[in-house]
């Protein structure tokens, strides 16, 4: 076991960049610095997929001699995931089998950044096809986490958790489809932001999804701060947060909505962030959420609809033939794999769970489509959620993927995969001072809005942040 993780106490963007505009500090120190510990960390924990050293050195110099310090992110590295389109480069998604995918300019999230002043200094690893949720995938191997090496960094955005959690990047941008910011928070200790599904472009960005499942999908940044994750999210956003709201409003206490927690340090950061807000004035109300244990048992079928035939269709190719689940199952009996186990667990239960008319997916669809307004409505402009990000602290390597994929009803996931099948602005904060006793992991509490209510969020978000 290892420990990789930048000193806590370490300054977040938002201090870095006050000291780039007062000069006490060049873009070529602070992008040379984290290149340093990049090349430090890599060999430990594997987050980066490519290392854009010459590159970021000459546009952190181009940016010192111009002197245009009022940009938003003026000189900060940070980092892309791999699922993002970069010019002149590919997207892989992790896969040998998959032809890739050439990107002749950046991804819209990309050009904002960069226009922003941000400096990319690398890409970052994914789970195969950014579909589970242990990032390792058979063209760059295993991202391991930072905080203890033996454990899983989380997926889909693993590699930018790992990179943003050792200190080698500033911040990081990554998807959310199940989780993919907020588990890598969680699991690496940072701050991570899925906002609502229309909030940001997602131009450039693998793979475009246009099945029902598009409502869930949101990009959104990894950070050392909340405040770091409001500034990278106003340059990001295709509308800035509008003014700071009242900090006071209804925290919404679900009833029915299956929790598990297997550590008792995640809920008693819970009971920690719950206080915090009752004690700043916010009114807890009670809220049936019930329904969410039914909708959680059918969220394979959606992705499944949206996405298996896709994974047929890439991983067929001349060279390595059509692809089938169970033939690639024998070749991994035999040690001679060609996807990723995570992968093809999703490609051998999608017999079973694809629905198999177009009347059932209809209807599947417009049952989560109720319920994304009911509860748009119930939390409205002044309610927030606060819960669990996960019930569970990172787990060893292996482990993750039996967990999270497991049939049934896992109360320690149901948390997260809400965010996203009711399209719910959510953010994850590390909760440092009620780490477990046994391994020093810290756990992660989520907030939780209705689109629209994200000044609210961000209000709660701070003061949880202080208390935990």
């Amino acid at each position: 076991m290892e420990n990789l993780n930048r000193d806590r106490s370490g300054a977040d963007a938002v201090s870095l960049l006050s000291a780039l505009r007062a000069g006490a500090l060049t873009s070529e120190q602070l992008v040379r610095t984290h290149l340093d510990r990049l090349a430090h960390t890599q060999p430990h924990i594997n987050g980066a997929t490519q290392i854009f050293a010459d590159a970021a050195l000459t546009e952190a110099r181009r940016l010192d001699q111009s002197g245009d310090r009022a940009l938003p992110l003026f000189g900060l590295p940070f980092s892309v995931k791999e699922t993002f389109g970069l010019a002149g480069e590919q997207v892989t998604a992790g896969s040998i089998r998959m032809t890739p995918e050439a990107h002749r300019q950046d991804a819209e999230i990309v050009r904002r950044l960069k226009a922003a002043g941000a400096i990319v200094i690398a890409r970052s690893n994914v789970p195969e096809f950014a579909m589970t949720a242990e990032s390792s995938n058979p063209r760059f191997g295993r991202t391991s986490n930072p905080l203890d090496t033996s454990r899983v960094a989380g997926g889909s955005s693993g590699g930018e958790g790992a990179l943003v959690g050792s200190g080698s990047s500033v911040f990081g941008v990554g998807s959310d489809i199940l989780g993919s910011i907020r588990i890598p928070a969680a699991f690496c200790g940072v701050v991570g932001f899925k906002p609502h599904s229309n909030a940001i472009d997602l131009r450039g960005t693998w793979p475009v999804v246009t099945g029902h499942t598009r409502s869930w999908l949101a990009l959104g940044p990894l950070t050392r701060s909340v405040r770091d994750a409001e500034l990278v999210y106003n340059v990001i956003a295709d509308q800035p947060l509008a003014a700071a709201a009242d900090a006071r409003g209804r925290l919404l206490m679900p009833e029915g909505l299956p929790l598990r927690m297997q550590d008792h340090c995640i809920s008693a950061a819970l009971a920690a962030a719950r206080s915090a807000l009752m004690v700043a004035g916010y009114r807890p109300e009670s809220s049936d959420f019930a329904d969410t244990r039914e909708l959680y048992l059918q969220i394979p079928k959606l992705i499944l609809d949206d996405f298996a035939d896709t994974w047929t269709r890439l991983l067929s190719s001349p060279q390595h033939g059509r692809y089938s689940p169970l033939k690639e199952l024998l070749a991994q009996l035999r040690g001679k794999p060609t996807i990723d186990s995570g992968l093809l667990r999703w490609t051998l239960i999608a017999p079973l769970l694809k629905p198999r008319s177009a009347a059932k997916v209809d209807r599947l669809a417009a049952r989560f489509a109720a319920a994304r307004a009911h509860y748009h409505a119930m939390l409205g402009k002044d309610g927030v959620l606060v819960l669990p990000t996960l019930g569970l602290l990172p787990p060893p390597h292996g482990r993750m993927n039996q967990l999270s994929l497991k049939p049934g009803v896992n109360g320690m996931f149901t948390a997260h995969t809400m965010g996203n099948y009711l399209d719910l602005p959510a953010i994850a904060i590390p909760a440092w001072k009620h780490r477990d006793p046994a391994t020093g992991l810290p756990p992660s509490i989520s907030v939780l809005c209705a689109p629209g209510a994200e000044a609210a969020l961000f209000a709660a978000a701070k003061r949880i942040e202080a208390a935990i």
